[in-house]
């Protein structure tokens, strides 16, 4: 026996009110409106939520438990419950996973972070160089290594500048979280999002580019005015790491090859996840082996998006997603498409500062599938801002693995990550806004 409870042990007082909601919602009749298997379907996707909520496991077992339900209440077959495992989405994130193994294994992600940090001397300049190469990192390698990879590079630019440590941590943990959502390929939530409304890398780039530069300038600006970075000391050169090695131009010319197909999309009409695949197939015969790729990939988060996708497939397929927008819209009484999709946006931004981002993408895209099918409107523009929305997470620790990791490495509190994160999350606010008048009816 363990000598120390796990985790899910410890909160074993969690559980019991937990499945007593679970089957309370099974027992219960089905509302006016939906059929008995979109109830169902509720009640999976509330469990699930809840484990999400509470981490009582982790996210990716909670994930494969919905797809588990699924056939055992009726709701799909088994090749139906686990199609959101073998869906396009997972093999493109995986796709992403293996290119984002080839920056790790040549060094080639340190290259382009010290690139961007040591282009001055200017304690403001400093500051925008480290959250642009953060930002531009996470668009092709997960937030979370980013982060990792970022944090001894900002801890050395502490001591060697005299900039405030604390305001370094947090630039790359808010810069992580902004820059994900600029790829197709930087976060999970942009291909769940992807997925629900049929779009490739070329569509989303063309919205997620631009959203996150402008909220990685707005970022530096919080910054600058909030901390008012100066230099105490004279900044000392940053370590040299000497010529690009071969594997390193290998690796770039790899990365340039499948940035440039998944561009060109429409004009040689090859799929993203097709481009995606063959850049990783290049990785693999130019640069690493699949144990190298097995030990640098976050297989949870390729599990957890499976998953979810296979909920999402369940509340749709049972008109149980249509259901719930449906009394969203006759309860709010908004007809207002770009009202109602900023109202989205606010309610995601808002949660997603308590749940990881994944997991609220995975409660909201659903939801709001069912919302256009209802109002009348194009998914996508129901579906991609609240699923950026949810990557603004600048305020409290779990929202994203980054704001946990410089909580817990960096020693910042969480006053301190609240006090920071209150400017740029207005920015944020105010961008979701701009977009939502720009792009809401004409996407």
């Amino acid at each position: 026996m363990p000598s120390h409870p796990t985790k899910a042990f410890r909160k074993s007082h969690l559980w019991i009110p937990i499945i007593a909601v679970f089957i309370i919602l099974l027992g219960s009749p089905a509302p006016p409106g939906l059929s008995l298997l979109g109830w169902r379907a509720i009640a999976i996707f509330s469990l699930v939520v809840m484990l999400w909520v509470t981490e009582l496991v982790p996210l990716p077992v909670a994930a494969i438990l919905g797809g588990v339900l699924q056939p055992l209440l009726g709701i799909a077959t088994v090749t139906g419950a686990l199609a959101g495992f073998a869906s396009s989405s997972v093999f493109l994130i995986l796709a992403g996973f293996i290119i984002a193994a080839g920056l790790v294994k040549t060094g080639l992600d340190k290259r382009i972070a010290y690139s961007f940090v040591g282009i001055s001397k200017k304690p403001e300049r400093i500051l925008l160089g480290l959250i642009l190469a953060t930002g531009i990192l996470s668009m092709i390698i997960s937030n979370t290594a980013t982060v990792l990879l970022m944090l001894p590079i900002a801890v050395t630019l502490a001591a060697k500048t005299g900039l405030d440590k604390k305001m370094l941590l947090l630039a790359i943990a808010f810069a992580a979280n902004i820059g994900g959502v600029g790829l197709l390929v930087g976060t999970p939530p942009n291909v769940m999002a992807a997925q629900a409304v049929g779009w490739g890398f070329y569509q989303w780039m063309w919205i997620g580019l631009p959203f996150a530069f402008i909220m990685l300038f707005a970022l530096w600006l919080s910054f600058r005015i909030q901390f008012k970075p100066h230099r105490v000391r004279h900044a000392e050169k940053m370590e040299k790491l000497g010529p690009m090695k071969k594997s390193e131009k290998k690796c770039a010319l790899v990365i340039l090859f499948t940035l440039f197909l998944w561009v060109t999309e429409p004009l040689h009409g090859i799929d993203s996840v097709i481009i995606g695949l063959a850049g990783g197939l290049l990785m693999f015969i130019l640069l690493f082996d699949w144990r190298f790729f097995e030990k640098e990939t976050d297989w949870g988060s390729i599990i957890l998006i499976g998953g979810a996708i296979s909920i999402a497939n369940a509340l749709a397929a049972t008109g149980a997603a249509a259901w719930i927008a449906e009394g969203f819209l006759g309860t709010t009484g908004l007809t207002n498409p770009i009202l109602i999709v900023f109202g989205f946006c606010m309610l995601a931004l808002l949660v997603t500062q308590f749940i990881q981002n994944t997991a609220t993408a995975g409660m909201f895209i659903p939801i709001l599938v069912g919302l256009a099918q209802q109002a009348g409107f194009s998914p996508a523009s129901t579906v991609i801002l609240p699923s950026i929305a949810v990557s603004m997470t600048f305020l409290l620790p779990p929202g994203t693995a980054p704001n946990a990791i410089v909580h817990g490495k960096g020693g910042i509190s969480t006053k301190e990550m609240l006090r920071a994160g209150i400017l740029p999350t207005v920015f944020a606010i105010i961008l979701l806004l701009v977009f939502s008048f720009v792009f809401v009816g004409r996407i």
